[in-house]
């Protein structure tokens, strides 16, 4: 694969010390390897860390061999709806089928959503002996680790132990910077050193959110914006974001039939404190802003409490049925 992945069409995945094992991890799922030793790898991390960027790239090399079998790639919610339709049809085999036969590359991403669902767990285990037996490769990704998710198959983490566990972090400053200096490479403006350090310490965020933090400061270039006070113009984004978080806080206060002043409060009711966990959770899928200055705006300053509050509401996704509906629920209005 080389020391640059293919993140997207005009931008390589630099290779970073925080990536750097998942990668390796990787190339011994490729197809061109030797001497296979490892058949089933499974990448951990919290959203961004680049586990979907990686499954992405394994697919592509495995698509381009060309070689007898096919390639699977399911996200673990939709192979468990399918599951639960294919049981409805009386279409068991049909979906055994799909995907335990001629696979050469079996990919399922964020297990943890078949947390609470022993049948999607036996069934992905079952498929996941199959296939290995049969010679394929399998990948797995998830937010948690299998002592980490509620009711997890004992049989489906043994597997997961005994074949190859990776965990991504998210970009420390060092990294970033050099996340910047390589997506500048490829863009219309430039930054100087001070820019991008600026960049590099205000935003603790993920390859992705660097990406599109540079994509508004070219659109702000393309505007014909002044530039020399660019510290305001990056201010500005964030106080984008903040109008953002005000909507989602309104949002989720709404859903969850609390305000927002309350969300934003000291008080720790089970209630309020899980439609707070839901607000940090839809943050940060949907604005730029990092863990620190989310958990500000709640009044918490300390960023574990925002990463809690993110595993925490991906678990309930899994076991709470009402609570998935109510999550989803303000999402779409988010969207």
């Amino acid at each position: 694969m080389g020391s640059a992945i293919r993140q997207h069409d005009q931008h390589p995945f630099l290779v970073i010390s925080e990536n750097r094992l998942g990668v390796a991890a990787i190339k011994r799922l490729g197809p061109h390897t030797r001497r296979r030793n490892i058949q089933l790898v499974t990448l951990f991390g919290e959203p961004g860390t680049g586990k979907s960027r990686l499954a992405r790239e394994l697919i592509r090399s495995w698509d381009s061999k060309r070689s007898d079998g096919k390639t699977i790639f399911v996200t673990a919610s939709q192979y468990a709806a399918e599951l639960a339709e294919a049981s409805t049809d009386d279409a068991i085999r049909q979906f055994q089928r799909r995907y335990r036969h001629e696979v050469k590359l079996f990919v399922c991403e964020d297990i943890q959503s078949l947390a609470g669902r022993p049948e999607s767990q036996r069934q992905l285990t079952a498929a996941i002996d199959q296939v290995i037996s049969e010679g394929a490769c399998v990948l797995l990704t998830s937010t948690l680790r299998p002592s980490q998710i509620p009711r997890f198959s004992r049989r489906l983490a043994d597997r997961i132990r005994g074949g190859l566990s990776v965990t991504l972090k998210l970009p420390k400053e060092s990294s970033r910077v050099k996340l910047i200096q390589h997506f500048l490479k490829s863009e219309s403006i430039t930054l100087s050193s001070e820019q991008i350090s600026v960049i590099s310490k205000k935003y603790e965020v993920s390859a992705r959110e660097i990406l599109s933090l540079l994509e508004h400061i070219k659109a702000l270039h393309r505007l014909n914006r002044p530039t020399d006070d660019w510290l305001a113009e990056i201010d500005k984004l964030a106080e984008h974001s903040e109008v953002e978080l005000k909507q989602i806080s309104a949002i989720v206060a709404k859903q969850f039939e609390t305000t927002v002043a309350d969300l934003k409060s000291p008080k720790r009711s089970q209630s309020i404190k899980t439609a707070r966990q839901v607000a940090m959770f839809l943050a940060r899928e949907h604005t730029e802003l990092t863990l620190k200055e989310i958990g500000q705006y709640f009044g918490r300053g300390n960023h574990s409490t925002v990463i809690h509050a993110c595993r925490k509401v991906s678990e309930l996704i899994g076991t709470d049925p009402v609570l998935a509906h109510q999550v989803e629920t303000a999402n779409r209005a988010i969207i």
